[in-house]
């Protein structure tokens, strides 16, 4: 990220019709346990990037340079991303073959048992995963390195995106319950595409309706699981970025540094 990055006139709320739950990942720029304020326009999230026209416009207005996508290859052949002109375009499937709600609803006859135990194992390998560990690396590594601001999604932008969301937030300083809290607000910017599902689903397989409902659902239990495993392994997101992911340290801490709006050495 240049300091250009570090934008003037970043807008307050954007407001997309074409896609759901895109915000800014520094919230309204969320305070900071050291003082100050996480720096505002440097990292956007979202569902995936399926943008209209007008909203492409939007984006595109907001001097995007990386867009990073966390979805598996079949999630993305089924819906490519509309790329902001300029954008550098970085596919990392953090999942690492795994599934994750997305992914679930087509693994054939599953019941709400399956669903909850599908969604603890899968906020857990966000931490305790080699493999899901390195991907979650890769894409932060491209967030820090992005020339500009940038976007990071998955399918619903509510899983694998809410972690990156969360990583970044905990490593700028942002108290741990405004994390949660920000976690939980895809909830409420995600009605419009809940309901879309759910009525699929109530048309397709209705027998499975409930199970999808916890798949597709934003549960502060979950976030709170991969919160309390880094905390057990590794300590702090610093250490979970490099010695868990493998992130090197002095990109780390010019990230951090960038996202609490200082000038690294």
């Amino acid at each position: 990220m240049s300091d250009l990055a570090v934008g003037d006139a970043v807008p307050d709320e954007i407001r997309l019709t074409s896609i759901h739950n895109f915000r800014d990942v520094a919230g309204p720029g969320y305070r900071l346990a050291s003082g100050g304020s996480m720096t505002r326009g440097l990292v956007y999230r979202s569902t995936a990037l399926a943008l209209g026209e007008e909203d492409l416009g939007l984006v595109e207005g907001l001097g995007v340079t990386t867009v990073v996508d966390l979805r598996t290859p079949d999630e993305i052949a089924t819906q490519p991303d509309v790329v902001p002109a300029g954008a550098e375009y970085l596919a990392v499937d953090v999942l690492a073959g795994h599934t994750s709600a997305a992914t679930f609803t087509g693994a054939g006859t599953f019941d709400v048992d399956d669903a909850r135990r599908e969604m603890a194992l899968t906020y857990e390998r966000f931490v305790l995963g080699e493999d899901e560990r390195a991907g979650f690396g890769r894409a932060v590594h491209a967030l820090a390195r992005s020339t500009g601001p940038a976007i990071v999604h998955c399918t619903a932008g509510k899983d694998r995106t809410g972690w990156v969301a969360a990583v970044l937030q905990l490593l700028a300083g942002v108290d741990e319950d405004d994390v949660i809290a920000d976690y939980m607000l895809t909830r409420e910017r995600s009605v419009d595409f809940v309901a879309a599902i759910r009525s699929f689903i109530e048309t397709e397989m209705p027998d499975q309706l409930e199970a999808v409902n916890v798949l597709i659902d934003v549960e502060e239990s979950n976030l709170r699981r991969s919160l309390d495993a880094m905390s057990r392994e590794f300590g702090d997101v610093r250490r979970y970025l490099v010695e868990g992911t493998g992130m090197e340290e002095n990109v780390v801490d010019d990230l951090r540094a960038r996202l609490r709006g200082e000038r690294s050495g």
